[in-house]
């Protein structure tokens, strides 16, 4: 069988529930692998057939109703290949008797109003992160069947040739920093909240190269538990670092968003970015400024 794994899609139990994390970007270029997940996710949430008969309109006696969770996070839709995915995933769940879940942040309008759009968003509970769709109660028992026509109808009609479901890039404001002193006289912590991606991350390298220029070597870059990363900002975040450690500075990356620290984990870059003097431990044992 073709290895049709995806990097960035992902499947583990939270509180019972199978959560399925969706990679970076969604097109008809990984759609094999993403269904080959949601496949997977929907099996494992069914468990093994019961022998007893089927009840009507629901799955067959003996088997348990585990809720799988399709985490879109920070996903781009490319193009309508996700839409068309979450839809067909509902038919299959609702003959399995799984009840269907997606996690859509806030940040990701494109991909909600999507969902409003088509209807998806009324067959499938859009919940705003992982935490939240796993603590609603799952309700007893089984919806009747579903007919997800209409919505594959109006995700076919939503944009002609799948053009425009790409977000628009978001303007510069969208990415928020701030700054503070850590308290040890020596250290400042840029706070950063919003977007990163093509148009907010030459920001942050002005911002971070304004503080350098005026005397100040040893920096903390802070990111906000629910920043979306769009693009690699780690070229300017090395520029930065090489440049305050020639002068015996240094910049330090604490409590990375999750798809960041794979990238750095990856290029085998975690000891770089650590602060000195454990002003790091410190500060992440005191909590958000």
């Amino acid at each position: 069988m073709k290895d049709t794994t995806v990097p960035g899609l992902s499947i583990e139990t939270r509180r019972g529930f199978i959560v399925l994390s969706l990679p970076a970007q969604i097109s008809w270029q990984n759609y094999a692998g993403i269904r080959e997940g949601v496949s997977k996710a929907l099996s494992l949430a069914a468990g093994p057939l019961a022998s007893g008969p089927r009840t009507a309109g629901g799955p067959p006696r003996g088997r348990r109703r585990t809720c799988v969770v399709v985490d879109f996070g920070d996903a781009v839709l490319l193009d309508a290949a996700g839409l068309v995915l979450l839809a067909r995933a509902e038919t299959r769940a609702q003959l399995l008797g799984c009840p269907l879940r997606a996690v859509v942040p806030a940040l990701s309008a494109h991909v909600r109003r999507a969902l409003h759009l088509t209807g998806l968003a009324q067959l499938v509970p859009v919940f705003p992160d992982v935490a939240s769709a796993t603590a609603a109660p799952v309700p007893a028992g089984t919806a009747g069947d579903v007919d997800t026509t209409h919505v594959l109808d109006a995700i076919r009609a939503l944009h002609p040739g799948d053009a425009g479901l790409t977000p628009t890039p978001p303007a510069p404001s969208e990415l928020m920093i701030t700054t503070t002193e850590a308290g040890d006289g020596d250290h400042t912590v840029v706070h950063l909240s919003g977007v990163l991606d093509e148009v907010t991350v030459p920001r942050l390298g002005e911002t971070l190269t304004t503080l350098v220029e005026g005397n100040l070597r040893h920096l903390m870059v802070r990111m906000h538990e629910r920043l979306g990363v769009r693009c690699d900002p780690l070229p300017i975040l090395l520029g930065i670092r090489w440049r305050v450690a020639a002068e015996g500075g240094c910049l330090a990356l604490p409590a990375l968003p999750a798809r960041l620290r794979e990238i750095i984990d990856r290029e085998g870059l975690g000891s770089v970015f650590t602060g000195c003097r454990s002003i790091e431990d410190r500060l992440l044992g005191a909590g958000p400024a």
